[in-house]
This record gives C-alpha cells, sequence and structure tokens, in this order.
C-alpha cells in the first residue's frame, strides 16, 4: 500500500514524526509493503536544512522517500545545498501531492 505524508505546518512535526514511523511498524507487522512518501511544503521546508533541531535521517535511513516543494524553498529561502542528506526535490508539492493521489496512494495529513 503506498501512502503520502504531508506536512505544511510547522507546529504538526510531532505528530508526523510519531504518525510516520508508526504506520511504518503497523505495516511491517501486517505484511503490507508499499511505497511511503513525506512531502514537505510551506514553512516546514524551513525545518528540512541540515542543523536543524526536525532530524529527517532516521525517516530516510526507514525507506521513507522525503521531497521537498522547490516552490516553498525558494519562497522560504532554502537552498538545495542547505538541505539534510537523502531528501529529494520536487518542482510543486502540490503536483507531487496530485500526481501520488493519481497513482493511487493513501493520503495522509497529520
Amino acid at each position: 500500500m503506498n501512502t503520502i505524508f504531508h506536512i505544511d505546518e510547522s507546529a504538526k512535526w510531532p505528530t508526523v514524526l510519531s504518525n510516520v514511523p508508526n504506520y511504518l511498524a503497523a505495516a511491517k507487522a501486517a505484511g503490507v509493503q508499499g511505497q511511503v512518501e513525506l512531502l514537505i511544503n510551506g514553512a516546514p521546508v524551513v525545518d528540512a536544512k541540515t542543523g536543524s533541531a526536525i532530524d529527517l535521517a532516521p525517516l530516510v535511513k526507514a525507506g521513507v522517500t522525503v521531497v521537498v516543494c522547490h516552490n516553498a524553498m525558494a519562497s522560504h529561502h532554502v537552498a538545495e545545498a542547505d538541505l539534510q542528506p537523502g531528501l529529494t526535490v520536487v518542482p510543486a508539492g502540490v503536483f507531487e501531492l496530485a500526481k501520488r493521489q493519481h497513482e493511487g496512494y493513501a493520503y495522509i495529513k497529520p
């Protein structure tokens, strides 16, 4: 089962950082396989920078594809070189979300 998590409010980080590992553990226990993606757009893109208090390395290590909206990065003056290792930049977060939903991904927005 392919699933995309979406964060666009910085206050939601604690929820996202618990929801994704909980989902991964439950999927593993149920024998459910699929791609898991975290889409970051809006203000939380600043938290995707190296040195941020938000550590995305455990998600990347767990196989989660973490993508960051280029448009939001430009709006918040975040350069691709500033991002934590293992993150992928997508041209537009809203398009990425629509594309994944069209591909059948379940959508979770904590």
